[in-house]
């Protein structure tokens, strides 16, 4: 199935909120979101590693209220914006790798106080449309089996389940569900 940006486009989220592109400076907050989402994880990403792979895009979502705060000028395009913020307000990221002519998602954390406020839409939409300016035909992902919450949105931009990895987590109990995205040319 192939996907509809123009649903994807037409979700209601805050007005505050924007998505731009990672810099080294949120590293930091970003990994403070991802120990208190995951906190029993025995390795976190390595942001600084990320950021020197040619092939890495890193998106996370900010209170635009912070940046009227410092006063500096904002360019969006869409939902993309190419700002500098405050670190200390991002609520949450998404991170993939560019590979041939698709996009895997390998990491996806909301902080868990904005959970269910459209934060994960608003990134998820965010990179499918980059996705799309890159040409990108296929987005895949891997997901928790017992995360309903981020299966069911997924499916609602169209994703569809094509596999499972069994035992796959750390603790070896639970299994992968793999999904994928078919983009529109």
């Amino acid at each position: 199935m192939m996907t509809n940006l123009n649903y994807i486009t037409s979700k209601s989220v805050s007005p505050h909120n924007r998505v731009r592109h990672m810099n080294i400076s949120d590293q930091g907050a970003c990994l403070n979101i991802q120990r208190r989402a995951f906190p029993k994880l025995k390795s976190y990403t390595d942001f600084a590693k990320e950021f020197r792979k040619d092939h890495s895009i890193y998106l996370v979502t900010y209170s635009e209220q912070c940046q009227a705060q410092v006063h500096q000028k904002i360019k969006l395009s869409n939902y993309l914006c190419e700002c500098s913020t405050n670190a200390a307000n991002v609520s949450g990221f998404i991170g993939s790798w560019r590979v041939a002519d698709q996009i895997q998602i390998i990491d996806f954390v909301v902080a868990p106080e904005f959970r269910r406020s459209g934060i994960g839409w608003l990134l998820l939409a965010s990179l499918i449309e980059h996705a799309g300016s890159f040409r990108s035909k296929l987005v895949t992902l891997e997901v928790r089996a017992s995360n309903d919450a981020a299966i069911n949105l997924y499916k609602k931009f169209g994703f569809e389940i094509c596999g499972r990895r069994k035992s796959y987590y750390s603790n070896k109990t639970e299994d992968a569900i793999l999904m994928n995205l078919e983009l529109e040319s």
